[in-house]
């Protein structure tokens, strides 16, 4: 909206790149939003509507954004948004089977597309309207691409594999395995021609795929193809180095997070299936009378360089190893395909794994159905009037429970900066301030989410490292700011143990974009009032 919006008020290459320049570097995600606000803005232009949604465009603020916006057009825009996310999905299941069929046969196609249907960390993220789809969808494609290149040496496959690798990356930068695959299948392929040297040596190929693989990035990221490779070079340092300092909530090593976040994404059984399933097709491969199958590494590419750059972080969530996903059910099932399917028992144990998997998907997908935020919403709407004042100190207004037309008491900056080089960033003393600051403002209601509850929850970083906040909290819940809880949504965090968390991530999903906790306070005499009326 913001592009479009400037652009409409001022047409011209000067608002177009301050518009994709001015804020966090904008990556190929632009282009799903513009398909999916587009038959939206269409509606809009047909009903003579165009210039109020182009005034809308000059907000910088997504808190006003929201409340300016009329309520219809979000609810649109995520029903679109999310027709078109699931749509992208059934092409993941698809481009999977043809991964499983084009390896082995279609039963080892069915069997990966299926694993992955039933796998929650799949599930919630095709729910959701971002990035991490549409890159897994080029991903898989490139892949796919790959093998039909190390079979038939075709150049047009090469560069499309290129273009597909470079969209992926566009989209989010963990896709940058789809590259390496490529560099992968390129030596692969080199290996099966009778002259393998002069096979490598192919300058005209190498400097055509980089040559695609470049435009394909650069326009894919409008940030870099209006402000220049620096925007690029920024989204890198600023994704790697907040990923290798920021600790994720938990003081515990990346093995912490890694097992979580796949008992998270699979669930126990599907763990333990998948695990059995990589060793069989691991032990197959090393014994097999014709050979290593070669191809394989095609899909185990993506899985190892994603697992080798995670290594450096401090922490991992389930969206980030969406990317790995795919390729571990299908090195599963073409393990699965070496047992004997007529066996009983093979039968029960794939039914039972089935079952569980899909359990464990459906109780996620209903979790995800029951947003404390959409609680502390309808609570607020029916609770509370327009006038009042509602103080929230999360940064962000899709974090809150927010009732369009009522705007937020929260705390004031220039979001178009904040994610590199804000104050709120490198900063936070006058956030801090702000926020402890309340007895001065009064506001008739405060809501604390789980970002706020980290501060007094134990072992966690946030309540060493910001003691003010801590403290505040902790006061403003025992009631020593004059104010009370009147309604609570969602569980407060747990003290779990590291060894409790990780099994408690294998038989109860917690999804991700689900908020943990909502939690409302009224000024006493707001509550007295309310009571008397």
């Amino acid at each position: 909206m913001k592009i479009a919006g400037r652009f409409v008020s001022e047409p011209g290459f000067s608002s177009l790149q301050t518009a994709a320049t001015d804020g966090r570097s904008l990556g190929a995600t632009v282009y799903i939003y513009a398909a999916v606000l587009a038959p939206i803005f269409v509606a809009i232009l047909i009903t003579g509507q165009l210039g109020e949604f182009v005034r809308l465009g000059g907000i910088e603020s997504r808190w006003t954004l929201w409340h300016e916006a009329p309520e219809w057009f979000w609810t649109s825009a995520i029903l679109l948004g999310r027709l078109l996310s699931v749509l992208l999905g059934v092409v993941c299941l698809y481009l999977l089977y043809r991964l499983g069929v084009k390896l082995r046969d279609r039963w080892t196609g069915r069997a990966a597309a299926v694993g992955l249907a039933v796998t929650f960390g799949f599930v919630e993220s095709a729910r959701l309207i971002n990035e991490d789809i549409p890159m897994l969808v080029l991903l898989l494609l490139t892949i796919l691409l790959c093998l039909r290149y190390v079979e038939s040496g075709e150049e047009l496959t090469f560069f499309a594999a290129c273009f597909t690798a470079g969209l992926a990356v566009a989209f989010k930068l963990t896709g940058g395995s789809a590259v390496v695959t490529i560099g992968v299948a390129y030596l692969l392929r080199a290996r099966r021609t009778e002259t393998a040297r002069a096979a490598l040596a192919r300058p005209k190929l190498l400097l055509g795929g980089l040559a695609v693989g470049v435009v394909t990035i650069t326009v894919g990221f409008p940030s870099v193809l209006f402000g220049g490779p620096g925007e690029l070079l920024t989204r890198i340092t600023h994704t790697s180095g907040q990923k290798t300092t920021l600790p994720g909530g938990v003081a515990a090593g990346i093995e912490f997070w890694l097992l979580r976040g796949y008992l998270s994404a699979f669930g126990l059984p599907l763990v333990v299936g998948v695990l059995t399933g990589v060793a069989l097709t691991v032990r197959q491969s090393l014994s097999d009378a014709e050979g290593f199958d070669d191809r394989l590494l095609l899909v185990a590419t993506p899985v190892v360089v994603t697992l080798a750059v995670f290594a450096q972080w401090r922490y991992v969530r389930v969206h980030h190893l969406l990317p790995t996903l795919p390729p571990l059910l299908l090195l599963s099932a073409l393990g699965a395909s070496h047992l004997n399917r007529d066996s009983r028992g093979v039968r029960v144990a794939l039914v039972v794994l089935l079952v569980t998997s899909a359990t464990f998907s459906a109780v996620g997908t209903v979790q995800m159905a029951t947003d404390p935020r959409d609680e502390g919403t309808d609570w607020l709407r029916t609770n509370t009037e327009p006038g009042d004042t509602v103080e929230v100190y999360e940064n962000s207004i899709a974090d809150v429970s927010a009732v369009h037309g009522r705007p937020l008491q929260h705390y004031s900056y220039r979001e178009n900066n904040a994610t590199y080089n804000s104050s709120l960033v490198l900063d936070e003393r006058a956030y801090t301030a702000w926020m402890v600051g309340m007895p001065e403002r009064q506001p008739e209601y405060i809501q604390l989410t789980g970002g706020e509850l980290q501060y007094v929850t134990p072992g966690h970083p946030d309540r060493e490292q910001y003691p003010r906040r801590a403290a505040y909290v902790q006061a403003l819940l025992r009631g020593e700011y004059n104010y009370t809880v009147v309604a609570q949504f969602g569980k407060r965090g747990s003290d779990r143990s590291l060894t409790e968390r990780i099994l408690w991530a294998g038989v109860q999903p917690e999804p991700e974009s689900r908020e943990s906790t909502v939690i409302i306070l009224a000024r006493n005499d707001t509550v007295e009032e309310s009571h008397q009326t």
